[in-house]
């Protein structure tokens, strides 16, 4: 292979000439560069580098005296040439206030020689022998080449100073008003007590099946997307995409799912609809819908879009126990998901937005039908790493569903406190899909603020959420004290 446009030997030789003149350059050259920084032919600039490290290991200065006993000691010194070429190397330094930019541009070098390497592997790999699995093939390669080009975004460490800096201007831009500093859900009185989503956090909405989850993160979802103009990928690997564009269009028009999946529309909400398409068509809402993608793909996609779409503002996975394992096999399903949680919150630190986690309810909860159903940080399905990785989770709890499965939903005090038929604001009936039924959002886990419960309204018809009037937060509020 020709290595002459990925390897630049004048920025070798005044790099480690200005660590031999200056203290502080030959600290900062130290704990950036490796040895493999230095191109593998130039062994003179190697065996320099390696006697830098040999001093600074013991505690040494680095100067020209020290370096030529350190080389003398390493059987090296004749190799280099001597002294004369250690001068050489001062007398090629430029503006010192410039060096880490020289060493960025060096390491730059280094990750084109091993994207070379790499494809060079590549070509060898698919052409000496069969590929079984394209797919695989394809995402070790992909994976392999991220590796690579994930070392270019390492940050140094920062100072407390630095970092106080950055806060403390935030501190004084904060307004000491209603809005939150994270990315808001489009339900306010979820956002007063969770602040949004922020950036880097994973936030898991787990419930049993049926009731709701699904339907609260495609609201979340369009409220950012349409109201904030924000970019959205949703992975829906339970739903296909045209049965969650149904969702949408109801959702978004007030049409019930129903009408709009039978057709039995009048001209009037045929109209609505093609008015509420537009809108639609007009966020920036990415979908996936393959039952078989693995995490590996997800974080790939995501990557992708993020280079593509700078604005990506969340990521969404419905739901995290259907993604598939690719290559990689697991003894449980615990340790499974468990990989799946820590890979996802990588994502949201490496991409710096947050990723909504949708699970399950272990069906444990429901084997217990003489009590109240109201679930629990520990009944998170894989709930050891999930509830470790997790930043915050939202647990839902909706009294008209377990009335569904004739689950005695007695009174029971804590999170899921509910209202006898005779105080009960909302509707009895689950056909009266009017105001809506109460879903408590249980938040059962927040890093950066309170625990607690939120109610929202269910309008299943539509599959709409709305925070309750203040009407009926009043009365809520009252019963709750």
């Amino acid at each position: 292979m020709d290595y002459t446009y990925l390897v630049n030997k004048e920025l070798e030789e005044s790099i480690l000439g200005a660590m031999i003149m200056n203290k502080d350059s030959a600290i900062v050259g130290l704990q950036s560069l490796e040895l493999e920084d230095f191109y593998i032919q130039h062994k003179e600039h190697r065996y320099i580098f390696e006697a830098m490290k040999d001093l600074n290991d013991d505690d040494k200065d680095i100067d020209v005296t020290s370096l030529i006993a350190q080389l003398q000691q390493n059987k090296t010194y004749e190799l280099i040439g001597g002294v004369d070429f250690l001068n050489s190397l001062i007398d090629k330094v430029y503006i010192l206030e410039n060096f880490e930019q020289y060493i960025a541009q060096l390491k730059d070098f280094t990750l084109l020689r091993k994207l070379a390497i790499e494809c060079e592997n590549i070509v060898k790999e698919s052409t000496s022998k069969e590929v079984s699995s394209i797919t695989d093939f394809l995402t070790k390669c992909e994976n392999n080449i991220i590796d690579i080009t994930n070392r270019r975004r390492i940050s140094n460490f920062q100072s407390a100073g630095a970092i106080a800096s950055i806060v403390g201007d935030q501190i004084r831009k904060s307004s000491g008003d209603d809005k939150v500093t994270g990315l808001s859900t489009g339900f306010s009185v979820l956002d007063k007590k969770i602040n949004g989503f922020g950036n880097g956090q994973m936030i898991v909405l787990a419930a049993r099946p049926g009731v709701g989850k699904s339907a609260l993160a495609l609201n979340m979802a369009y409220n950012i997307a349409q109201k904030q103009r924000k970019t959205i990928a949703y992975f829906s690997l339970e739903m296909s995409n045209e049965e969650l564009m149904r969702r949408l269009f109801a959702l978004a028009s007030g049409i019930s799912q129903n009408k709009i999946t039978t057709g039995f529309l009048n001209q009037t909400e045929k109209q609505l609809l093609l008015e509420y398409q537009r809108e639609i068509s007009d966020t920036n809402m990415y979908f996936e819908e393959s039952p078989s993608v693995t995490i590996d793909d997800i974080v790939i996609k995501c990557q992708k879009l993020k280079e593509q779409r700078n604005d990506l503002a969340l990521i969404i996975v419905d739901h995290i126990g259907i993604i598939q394992e690719g290559s990689k096999k697991f003894k449980s399903d615990q340790e499974k998901i468990s990989f799946f949680a820590r890979r996802l919150k990588t994502l949201s630190l490496d991409l710096n937005i947050p990723i909504l986690v949708v699970c399950h309810i272990n069906r444990e909860v429901d084997k217990n039908k003489g009590k109240s159903r109201i679930p629990e940080l520990s009944e998170l399905r894989g709930s050891g790493e999930i509830e470790n990785s997790a930043d915050k989770v939202l647990l839902m709890y909706r009294e008209s569903y377990y009335k569904s499965q004739g689950v005695d939903v007695a009174s029971k005090k804590g999170f899921g406190d509910e209202l006898s038929d005779d105080n009960n604001p909302f509707p009895k009936s689950d056909n009266d899909d009017s105001r809506g039924q109460k879903v408590d959002i249980l938040i059962a886990k927040n890093r950066q603020g309170p625990t607690g419960k939120v109610p929202l309204l269910f309008f299943l018809a539509t599959g709409r959420f709305a925070v309750p009037t203040e009407e009926v937060g009043a009365a809520l509020d009252q019963l709750d004290h």
